[in-house]
């Protein structure tokens, strides 16, 4: 910024044509000309006072009236915009406190020439450089705040050349840098040697050696023509090796190796001539193998991936990844068998399909299935596994067909099992049978193409029924017994269940029915007509026999209730006095 302001400064003093005759010239943050006094910052004082050829001009900050910088111009013309080139002699520039900035001097050509000062705004000196007519020559100092030197440098024709010496606040070397072609740059930490490199010809050749602050190789690194090229090594502090890499052309190029501290191997890479790792193994301290990476590329662009990872030896989960395919499978295992694995081609479900659910129940479920192009296609399984117990078996099984059940299935319950099938279309057809370990059946219906159409039985597990029928053309039809109040067929028995028995006519109940206790005794007694509506007498009874209710139904609609008639006894029990 400095240097910046510096120039447009001794530049604004060049302004000076048309307004040779004003006091003074207003300019701006960036040395323009300006007439409003809102945009001016500084202004230039003009002055026809002449000395050794050249015009008195001073530049002052404007809102303070302090003086900004003092120096003379070459002749007293003002353009609109102010070049360095146009001042002479010795300059000097003040901070707005009035502490030293910058001092200076230019030639009859306005370059710079001879020592050149630069300040902080502590009034502390920064720099000190040598200008011969516009060029650096000869030493250059640069300060710490304190005053102590922070480098030494020297300069031939602008460039840096020999030695450059660094140094820390306390005035501590901190480095040596070479700026020739053929020498030694060396680095150093608290005073000591902490890295050191060789160029020849301009550019590092060698090798680079770092040091720790007890005086250990932490690694070095060798160099051809400004390359890495050959072997890196780097180094624990007991003096083993931490890491070996080889390099081409600053490329890493074959086996590269890690080492944990006990000489074990950490992660072992081989890469190609652009330094992409092909293969990659990461192994713990013990030797065992923790995680794999296995890499195609297109240029630096890996195409293809796959990656797994083992705990205790064994294969926990694996990735792979093909871009060019579109292609991708993850896969889970637990001691050694696969429990979860998806494969998606252009993010479409495809091949084997294995989810595993842990329940809290503590029993696992795993699926498998298979899909073609996003829909299920060939055989399915379910399998549970109970922990607490040990045992495992297949709770379902069977086969899709175009994202459909197909053909015969399985299915496997605590204490039964049922088979049935499916047509082309996934709906069920032919014989549904579920039945107890013991073979003691519980269901049995025929299905034609997802429709139930044949004799239905239900039973509980110990052979008490539960609903028994026919069904034809999906409508219940024909004599039937099914229980009373029971919504959802559980197998349970009931020694109180009630029955009720009668008949379908195409769906519709017809006829007479009767409501019966399991005793057999009648509860009650519906009457429909042959369209499935409540006609004539309705009864319900008492559990010792006797009329409760009366209701008369005329094809559906409520007549009326009747009284029962009184009941007679035969005989008295106890006699009357």
């Amino acid at each position: 910024m400095r240097l910046f302001t510096v120039k447009l400064l001794l530049g604004a003093l060049a302004l000076i044509s048309t307004h040779a005759n004003a006091e003074k010239v207003l300019l701006d943050a960036h040395w323009k000309v300006v007439k409003d006094e809102k945009q001016a910052q500084y202004y230039l004082k003009l002055s026809t006072e002449v000395k050794d050829g050249h015009y008195k001009a001073e530049v002052y900050y404007k809102n303070k009236d302090m003086l900004f910088c003092a120096s003379a111009l070459a002749d007293n013309n003002i353009g609109k915009k102010i070049i360095s080139e146009q001042f002479r002699g010795a300059y000097q520039c003040y901070f707005e406190d009035g502490k030293p900035y910058e001092q200076g001097f230019r030639n009859e050509q306005g370059q710079l020439h001879g020592l050149l000062k630069k300040y902080i705004a502590t009034g502390q000196l920064y720099v000190e450089s040598h200008y011969e007519n516009g060029v650096k020559q000869g030493l250059e100092k640069g300060y710490w705040n304190g005053g102590n030197i922070r480098y030494k440098t020297t300069f031939k024709d602008g460039q840096e050349v020999g030695i450059s010496e660094h140094f820390g606040p306390e005035g501590e070397v901190t480095a040596k840098i070479c700026n020739d072609p053929t020498c030694v740059s060396q680095y150093f930490n608290l005073g000591k040697l902490n890295r050191e490199e060789h160029r020849v010809d301009g550019l590092l050749q060698g090798t680079e050696t770092t040091w720790g602050l007890n005086g250990q190789v932490i690694s070095t690194q060798e160099y051809v023509k400004d390359k890495r090229h050959g072997d890196y090594f780097e180094y624990f502090d007991n003096g083993k090796v931490k890491r070996h890499y080889r390099f081409q052309a600053d490329y890493k190029v074959g086996e590269q190796l890690t080492y944990y501290e006990n000489g074990q191997i950490q992660l072992k890479e081989l890469t190609n001539d652009k330094g992409n790792a092909l293969q990659a193994i990461e192994y713990d301290e013990q030797g065992k193998i923790k995680k794999t990476t296995d890499s195609k590329y297109q240029g630096n662009r890996w195409v293809y991936r796959k990656q797994q990872r083992f705990s205790k030896g064994q294969l926990i989960e694996s990735t792979e990844n093909d871009l060019l395919k579109n292609w991708s499978l993850s896969e889970d295992y637990e001691q050694g068998e696969l429990v979860n694995r998806r494969e998606e081609l252009d993010k479409i479900l495809t091949g084997l399909y294995v989810e595993s659910v842990k329940r809290r129940s503590g029993t696992d479920v795993i699926t498998r299935e298979h899909f073609n192009a996003g829909k299920r296609e060939g055989p399915y399984e379910m399998v549970k596994f109970d922990h607490e117990t040990g045992k495992r078996w297949v709770a379902e099984q069977g086969q899709y067909t175009n994202d459909k059940p197909s053909g015969k299935w399985k299915k496997q319950q605590e204490n039964a099992s049922l088979t049935f099938s499916y047509d082309d279309n996934g709906e069920l057809h032919g014989e549904f049978r579920n039945e107890t370990s013991s073979g003691q059946l519980l269901e049995l219906i025929i299905f034609n193409h997802g429709t139930p159409d044949g004799l239905v039985q239900r039973y509980a597990n110990n052979g008490q029924l539960y609903e028994k029928g026919v069904y034809r053309n999906g409508q219940q039809d024909g004599d039937w017994i099914f229980t009373d109040g029971e919504y959802g067929f559980r197998p349970i028995p009931n020694p109180e269940r009630r029955y009720w028995y009668g008949r379908f006519d195409q769906g519709k109940q017809v006829g007479h029915w009767e409501l019966r206790s399991s005793e057999d005794y009648v509860l009650q007694i519906a009457n429909y007509d042959e369209q499935g509506r409540l006609d004539g007498k309705q009864y319900e009874f008492e559990e010792h026999g006797w009329i409760k209710v009366m209701n008369s139904y005329n094809h559906g609609q409520f007549l009326n209730q009747e009284m029962p008639p009184p009941v007679v006894t035969s005989d008295l029990v106890f006699p009357i006095y």
